[in-house]
């Protein structure tokens, strides 16, 4: 991903910082990980240009491909769960998620979204300078083809990673 502001380097440690959090299972704590904070975009949200929340939903996409990348076993309970939480019944499977069901893959996006929600919320407290986006105020002005091109992306990698 580029930026507009030319600072590719500066993207680019930013995500492997993050890659690395997610893949020690750390976002909840992101906030104590040593790293350069002079050169990281959340720190510093005017490294990753004019609007940030780009940078920053790609690296939640990021992240959650690192802790979630397949349609597995673990995922299909979560999504049941969130399913259970809101009255519906806990009963996706594999294959009627692989198979396109509308009703599946509602939930589905639905887990995506809310990963993304909280990842956010978490790379909010990440420093005392990060900001704090919403999907909901950020579908608002304008971003909302934006964050339905992750959700997609991820189920797509997720599905990928199954197949």
């Amino acid at each position: 991903m580029k930026n507009s502001t030319g600072n590719d380097e500066v993207l680019h440690y930013t995500f492997s910082h993050f890659t690395e959090i997610a893949r020690q299972n750390l976002m909840a704590e992101n906030s104590s990980v040593a790293h350069d904070r002079e050169r990281c975009a959340i720190c510093n949200p005017g490294l990753a240009g004019p609007d940030p929340f780009p940078v920053y939903l790609e690296v939640i996409v990021s992240s959650v491909l690192v802790r979630r990348p397949r349609l597995d076993a673990a995922l299909i309970a979560d999504i049941n769960s969130d399913r259970e939480m809101t009255g519906l019944k806990s009963d996706l499977t594999l294959a009627r998620l692989l198979g396109g069901e509308k009703d599946a893959l509602d939930s589905w996006m639905g887990w995506v979204r809310e990963a993304l929600a909280t990842g956010l919320g978490l790379l909010s407290v990440h420093s005392p300078t990060s900001l704090d986006f919403d999907l909901d105020e950020q579908e608002e002005i304008g971003h909302g083809p934006l964050i339905q091109s992750k959700v997609q992306h991820i189920i797509e990698m997720q599905k990928k990673a199954c197949e």
